[in-house]
């Protein structure tokens, strides 16, 4: 008989689906005896066959035994359903990335109160059975025989007939732009942020040639108009998205605008093959090669060392600024939040314009898209993080986790039919929000500065000139902005009458 005890028996699934088996060729009450359980319990798993099933066939955990229905339930089914969508796409998932995703599930479940922890994480991730690799393991799970066959028998005729000049490569990184450092820093005892990175993000596409004489780079983000672009114009080409992603209409507006601006040069523009890069219109100059599924990281230039090389020009920009802003008495947390858009994307034209020419070479060569020599050494071709300039305030190994912060933010992905609408409207109306960040993002936000006159600004070129005669003697980057605003003051004058100057 089936026991009779008060003492609650709780089953895992694996035990669960060994009773389901029993009871293909036993009774209920045979079964019960088996498994010294009672018949009732027989019967609810019985009932329950078809749950139990789709959670063997959903991957889930077969040790975990009791279900339990929390009110947040559907916001992890969501992200369930976005988690195996983006590794359908071999996109690497990380848990900051996951609970990010969560926040903006929960919003659009109309759940704004939700607020994801690591618990309530680990505890889905146990239940679907979800584990997280390496990012070397991933690498290595890329798809070596294709990227082989491509480089060695597909690429050589591809590029045939094309100059060095003319073969380039395009691909995205997200940016957490106003990220700090996550370690403690020994600056008077702080902790930048304690340990959380802010999501404020960009888009930033990177387009080079291999030889590195020819660079661009395009941003995306979430406003049309950040209010830190009035009475500024942006160093970089702006986009935007709902999502600060890359999509159909931005790439091909890119891609055309290129194309014009070649003239009769024919290009080839090597590009990894997500949906997003897929275009209707036909380039006169531009033939687009996509390289096979599952191998750019493998084969992709920007994705050997040059994208990584340009987030470290751009998180040494924010060290050194970060530095400088503790040591006149501002928190880093603040300094952090004061980074807007427009601040970012000069940070981040400097940093594209320090990747020297034999970086993207070498980059280029270990994608085995140039002929190795002996004029580098492949296996140490990367910039070398230099903190030394930092003193004790950081340490390498924090600097590091610093430049690699946002290394698996997406930049594209299958966009739902609300996502899409909304983009829709955002390329084709002037009537969107002016604001740079949702609410929750927003911090130390600068008022946009006042337009600088050119009187005033002559004024502070010479208090610069003092600063660079009493601790410099190469004036030669000086002369070349004082040229610039004082041709820029005569062209803004030209239609005043010359006899204007003499009154």
């Amino acid at each position: 008989m089936a026991s009779t005890s008060g003492k609650r028996c709780t089953l895992s699934i694996e035990q669960k689906l060994r009773i389901l088996e029993a009871l293909k060729s036993k009774t209920a009450d045979d079964v019960a005896k088996q498994f010294n359980i009672g018949y009732s319990t027989v019967k609810k798993i019985r009932q329950n066959e078809e749950e139990i099933r789709k959670i063997v066939m959903n991957n889930g955990n077969l040790s975990r035994k009791r279900k339990r229905e929390s009110p947040n339930e559907e916001i992890g089914e969501a992200l369930i359903v976005w988690f195996h969508q983006m590794r359908a796409q071999n996109a690497t998932i990380n848990g900051p990335l996951m609970m990010e995703k969560a926040k903006q599930l929960a919003i659009t479940l109309e759940h704004q109160d939700f607020e994801p922890s690591y618990g309530w994480l680990e505890r889905l991730k146990s239940r679907h059975n979800i584990k997280f690799i390496k990012i070397s393991d991933e690498q290595a799970a890329a798809d070596h025989a294709g990227a082989e066959y491509w480089i060695n028998n597909v690429l050589p005729g591809v590029i045939e007939g094309y100059d060095l000049n003319d073969a380039f490569n395009a691909d995205e990184t997200g940016l957490f732009y106003k990220a700090a450092p996550s370690g403690t820093l020994a600056v008077s005892g702080t902790h930048p942020t304690g340990g959380k990175t802010p999501k404020a993000r960009l888009t930033v596409l990177l387009l080079c040639n291999s030889t590195g004489t020819e660079k661009k780079a395009y941003v995306i983000g979430k406003f049309k108009n950040p209010r830190c672009f009035k009475k500024a114009r942006p160093p970089l080409p702006y986009y935007s998205s709902a999502n600060a992603w890359m999509t159909n209409w931005i790439w091909s507006d890119i891609l055309q605008n290129f194309d014009q601006v070649l003239g009769n040069r024919k290009i080839l523009l090597f590009a990894d093959n997500a949906s997003c890069h897929k275009i209707n219109e036909t380039l006169k100059n531009i033939k687009i090669i996509f390289m096979p599924p599952n191998t750019t990281s493998l084969i992709q230039p920007l994705d050997q060392g040059i994208i990584r090389t340009v987030k470290v020009h751009y998180r040494t920009q924010v060290m050194r600024k970060m530095l400088q802003a503790v040591n006149y008495g501002t928190s880093i947390i603040n300094y952090a939040k004061s980074i807007d858009i427009l601040k970012a994307l000069h940070m981040l034209k400097r940093s594209w314009f320090l990747v020297s020419p034999t970086t993207i070479q070498n980059c280029f060569r270990k994608a085995d898209f140039l002929v190795n020599d002996n004029t580098s050494d492949l296996d140490r071709m990367q910039e070398v993080l230099d903190v030394s300039e930092f003193g004790e305030a950081i340490q390498e190994e924090d600097f590091k986790a610093f430049v690699d912060c946002d290394k698996e933010a997406e930049c594209f992905g299958n966009l739902t039919d609300g996502e899409i609408c909304d983009s829709v409207k955002l390329n084709r109306q002037g009537k969107i929000d002016l604001e740079e960040e949702d609410e929750e993002e927003v911090g130390i936000v600068d008022k946009p500065m006042p337009g600088v006159s050119h009187k005033d600004v002559l004024m502070h070129l010479s208090m610069v000139r003092k600063y660079l005669e009493e601790n410099f003697t190469d004036y030669n980057s000086y002369y070349d902005v004082e040229d610039m605003i004082e041709k820029n003051a005569l062209i803004n004058r030209t239609q005043r009458k010359i006899t204007d100057f003499f009154k």
